[in-house]
């Protein structure tokens, strides 16, 4: 028998975990520049690095108002379908190994299309946390717009850069030639 990684979230007063293969890591000081016209639940994008993210409230998603401090959030960063995508969550509790015998499918009564990105339970301590799939959170849709909206995102940051330094550069002449004058 193998055994799974999995790391345990909180959002309100309920826990949440998710596979550990799919988190590549978890940030807690971090910005979110909105991103203008973005699916449902992208509250913006962070600068990781040097490559801009998405960043998703799994808040919204379940429903919840955004009660949460900024500094008392976590991104967990996620490779999904191909992208990353930083998950906001209330805060990271543990990570818990389990046997894979351990782990359970979603209960037939609590599964439907509005919660198929939960597709199984764990039980740590007597309590029941719901696993969620990262790679099904958002649609194939979803993720190809945010894929276009943050390749327009940088391309109009790049063309702002050049013409910002198109003017300083400008300037410089002016200020050269206004010297040369004198």
């Amino acid at each position: 028998m193998g055994y799974a990684r999995f790391l345990v979230f909180r959002i309100d007063d309920r826990k949440y975990a998710v596979n550990l293969v799919h988190v590549n890591g978890t940030e807690q000081e971090y910005s979110v520049s909105p991103l203008p016209e973005a699916p449902f639940g992208i509250t913006g994008v962070i600068n990781l690095r040097g490559d801009l993210v998405p960043v998703y409230s799994l808040r919204k998603r379940f429903g919840k108002s955004e009660g949460v401090l900024e500094s008392g959030k976590t991104a967990l960063i996620a490779r999904t379908s191909g992208i990353m995508i930083a998950y906001e969550v209330d805060n990271v509790e543990s990570i818990e190994e389990l046997d894979e015998a351990e782990i359970r499918g979603m209960p037939q009564v609590a599964s439907n299309a509005e919660t198929s990105f939960m597709n199984k339970v764990i039980q740590v301590n007597n309590e029941i946390i719901v696993v969620i799939d990262v790679n099904q959170v958002l649609s194939n849709e979803a993720i190809e717009a945010l894929e276009r909206i943050i390749k327009n995102h940088v391309e109009a940051e790049k063309k702002a850069l050049e013409e910002q330094r198109a003017a300083e550069l400008l300037a410089k002449e002016e200020l050269a030639k206004s010297k040369g004058k004198e």
